[in-house]
């Protein structure tokens, strides 16, 4: 009897303990990925527009900041990535309203090009998301 009751108490322990550690895993939140800040000025030298720096590299998951600031001064300029949704902003250059911040997360990887929707021509780069 008594080792009838000394198996029940130590299944019921180990039941206990279980439940504790899985309660546990679902309090617990995983490390979010890491978070990239850039900051890409656009500037106009001779009548090309530039956003610099042009290139960005993260990996795969990283969550990506990039603040635009425009300094060149012919008014707005764009700025966007190819098949990176939320990479998109039309920023002034006026006082005071000539910053935007653009985030999203790198979930692919691959090479997307870095454009002004407003001046395709003149305004070009890369995002490089590594694997």
């Amino acid at each position: 009897m008594v080792y009838h009751r000394s198996m029940r108490n130590l299944l019921l322990a180990s039941f206990a303990v279980a439940a504790a550690v899985a309660a546990y895993a679902v309090e617990t939140k995983a490390p979010s990925a890491p978070l990239r800040e850039f900051k890409s000025v656009n500037i106009e030298v001779k009548g090309n527009k530039i956003w610099t720096p042009g290139v960005f590299i993260v990996k795969k998951g990283d969550r990506v900041k990039i603040t635009l600031v425009n300094t060149a001064p012919s008014g707005v300029h764009a700025f966007a990535i190819e098949g990176i949704p939320g990479s998109e902003a039309s920023v002034d250059n006026k006082e005071g309203a000539n910053t935007k911040v653009v985030e999203f997360t790198a979930d692919k990887a691959g090479i997307f090009r870095v454009f002004c929707p407003l001046h395709i021509p003149h305004v070009g780069g890369q995002l490089l998301v590594l694997e």
